[in-house]
C-alpha cells in the first residue's frame, strides 16, 4: 500500500511538473522567458521628429526590424503589420502601437522612410538614427532587442550592385546595369530599361523577427519573419491587452 500511495505521489509531481511547463508557455509567438526590459530609445520617425519608446508606456508595442531595400520578407512583415493595425480597429493607436526600425541606418533616412511608408499606406512610426555617422544610438537598440546584423558588400561580377541585391550574376564586365544588376546591353527582358538611380554597393542582412511588448515595458513575445501568422499574432496582442 506504502509502495502503491508512493507511486501516486511520484506521478503527480511529474504530472504536476508538466503541466506547469505547458502553462508557462502562453503566447503562441516564442515566449520571452524571463521577459527581458525593453530600454528607452529616443530615434528619428519617417518626419524628421524625435520618437521615445517610453511615450508609448502603458501600450502593448509591436516591434519590427525591416528596411526599405529589402527585397524579400520585409514587405511581408510590413503588409502582415498593415493587416494587425486594421484589425485592431480603434485598438490601434489608443491600445497598441506599431513601431518599424531600420537595419540599414545608411540608406534609410526620414525622407526615404517617408517614402517607403506613403507608398505601402503604413500609418506608424519608421524610426532610423539622426546621425548615421553614429550608430550608437541604434546599436543600442539592436543589442537590447537581441538582433543580429551583417553588412557586406561582396560583389562577384564588380557591376557596381551587391550579390544580395544582384538578380543577374555574370554582368559581362564595364556593361552598365540597373537596379537588379542586369546589364543594360545584353541581360535584359523585353520592354523597359529601368536605370540606376542609386548605388546598391552593399547588403544587409539581419537575424531577429517581430517583438511585442507588454505594457509594462517587458519584451514578452518573439515572431520569426518567417513564421508570422497575423491572426495569432493579434491574439497574442490581445492576450497582453488583457494583463
Amino acid at each position: 500500500m506504502k509502495r502503491a500511495l508512493a507511486v501516486l505521489v511520484a506521478a503527480s509531481v511529474i504530472l504536476a511538473g508538466c503541466l506547469g511547463d505547458a502553462e508557462s508557455d502562453v503566447f503562441y509567438g516564442e515566449d520571452i522567458n524571463p521577459p527581458v526590459p525593453a530600454d528607452d530609445f529616443v530615434l528619428v520617425d519617417e518626419n524628421g521628429d524625435y520618437y521615445s519608446l517610453y511615450q508609448l508606456q502603458g501600450k502593448v508595442i509591436v516591434v519590427a526590424f525591416l528596411f526599405t531595400r529589402c527585397p524579400d520578407i520585409c514587405p511581408i512583415v510590413s503588409a502582415n503589420l498593415d493587416f494587425v493595425s486594421e484589425e485592431l480597429g480603434d485598438k490601434f493607436g489608443s491600445e497598441v502601437a506599431i513601431l518599424s526600425i531600420t537595419v540599414d541606418p545608411w540608406a534609410d533616412n526620414s525622407s526615404v522612410l517617408s517614402a517607403y511608408a506613403e507608398q505601402r499606406g503604413l500609418d506608424w512610426p519608421h524610426l532610423t538614427t539622426s546621425d548615421p555617422s553614429d550608430l550608437s544610438e541604434l546599436e543600442d537598440v539592436w543589442r537590447n532587442f537581441g538582433v543580429g546584423l551583417d553588412v557586406y558588400n561582396s560583389d562577384e561580377d564588380s557591376d557596381g550592385v551587391a550579390d544580395g541585391f544582384d538578380t543577374c550574376p555574370g554582368t559581362p564586365e564595364g556593361e552598365s546595369v540597373d537596379d537588379d544588376g542586369c546589364g543594360l546591353e545584353t541581360q535584359q527582358p523585353d520592354g523597359d530599361v529601368q536605370v540606376m538611380h542609386h548605388p546598391l554597393t552593399y547588403w544587409v542582412d539581419h537575424t531577429t523577427g517581430t517583438i511585442i511588448v507588454d505594457k509594462q515595458m517587458r519584451q514578452r513575445v518573439w515572431w520569426g519573419d518567417t513564421d508570422w501568422n497575423a491572426e495569432l499574432v493579434l491574439e497574442d496582442i490581445y492576450l497582453l491587452l488583457e494583463e
